[in-house]
């Protein structure tokens, strides 16, 4: 009995390992492979990366009005606008001195509005602007058009400085007469360092227009704006000098633009055909005056000592004799060109 137990055990032992023979063996399951990538050859061109985006200015919680937005747009316009010029400009070989001159320009009117985003807190990245070249400091004397507000063409000459930052000097001659009159006068100027404007008033020389008296002073005010825009001229150093109604419309353009530094006054007169001087030297305020008159052209001296006595700051009066009226005053040797010297030097300096 014991020995067919221990049969029936062998027998279950065999049938068990015949089992385990038949079943498939497990094999751990290989890692997930990345797909394969094709091979390239070293001589293939590779493509090239795109370079990083310019950072751009974090967008703020509000958009920008559209003033600032504006201003933005016009800044962006104004260097599309130089570097397309300067492009033109040296495809068709300009002078350097004119390339120079379009980069000043265009620079310093950026240069504007980026001080009047800063005044308004207006966030905004630099430009990669070209470096502005300097000034060449250069003598010379050439005539000059400009256009008045109301489409007068007017004839100038302007006396270029053999100096950079200078201070500019604007001259109007007297009734009847024309921008020559002070040729003379306006070299002693350049000499000394100034730039010097002569422009013939409406009416007058070789400009156009009719002797409309009290539209001169749109004369005087493209005259001022010519000479402040020369890149050898600095803006904030401008003095108006005029003889006889000259002298007027000077004093009446100067009142209205307070950038002028000073006046000049050769025999002024009260009223000029219409052109009247009194609210004018009011208007003018604290800034520096000088007028001259001879004392037998009785209305000039008269209407000299009017004035001075109506200004409010510092003030210069110089009353000759036997010199004659306005720029007849010049050149005699008579003290007069030392004395307007000596007054622009202290009006001008720095």
């Amino acid at each position: 009995m014991r020995r067919v137990f221990l049969n029936l055990i062998l027998l279950a032992l065999v049938f068990a390992l015949a089992g385990c023979a038949a079943a498939p063996t497990a094999t751990p399951t290989p890692p997930a492979q990345k797909p394969e990538v094709a091979a390239t050859s070293a001589s293939e061109p590779q493509p090239r990366s795109s370079p990083p985006p310019t950072p751009a200015l974090a967008p703020s919680s509000t958009p920008l009005p559209p003033e600032a937005q504006a201003l933005l747009d016009d800044r962006e316009m104004m260097a599309t606008e130089m570097f397309s010029t300067l492009e033109r400009a040296q495809a068709e070989k300009y002078p350097q001195e004119q390339i120079d001159a379009i980069i000043r320009d265009y620079v310093k009117a950026i240069e504007d509005i980026e001080a009047q985003l800063k005044a308004e807190n207006i966030p905004f990245a630099p430009l990669n602007l070209p470096p502005t070249p300097a000034v060449a400091a250069k003598k010379e004397v050439f005539d000059a058009g400009m256009v008045t507000a109301d489409g007068v063409h007017l004839a100038a000459t302007y006396y270029r400085p053999a100096a950079t930052n200078a201070p500019g000097v604007v001259l109007l001659h007297m009734l009847g007469r024309k921008r020559g009159d002070w040729d003379a006068f306006a070299r002693q100027l350049q000499e000394l360092g100034y730039g010097v404007l002569a422009i013939d008033l409406r009416g007058h020389g070789e400009s156009e227009g009719k002797r409309e008296w009290n539209k001169m002073i749109m004369d005087a005010a493209i005259a001022t704006s010519f000479i402040r825009s020369r890149p050898e001229i600095d803006p904030d150093r401008i003095v108006l000098m005029g003889a006889s109604i000259g002298a007027n419309i000077a004093i009446n353009y100067a009142a209205q633009d307070e950038r002028v530094v000073g006046a000049a006054l050769l025999s002024p007169g009260l009223d000029y055909h219409g052109v009247k001087t009194a609210d004018a030297v009011k208007q003018y305020g604290s800034r520096p005056l000088f007028i001259a008159a001879s004392s037998e052209d009785e209305y000039a001296a008269k209407s000299a000592r009017k004035l001075d006595s109506l200004t409010q700051g510092p003030h210069q009066l110089l009353i000759l004799d036997n010199q004659g009226h306005g720029t007849q005053m010049l050149g005699k040797n008579n003290g007069l060109e030392e004395a307007i010297f000596q007054w622009l030097a202290e009006v001008t300096a720095k």
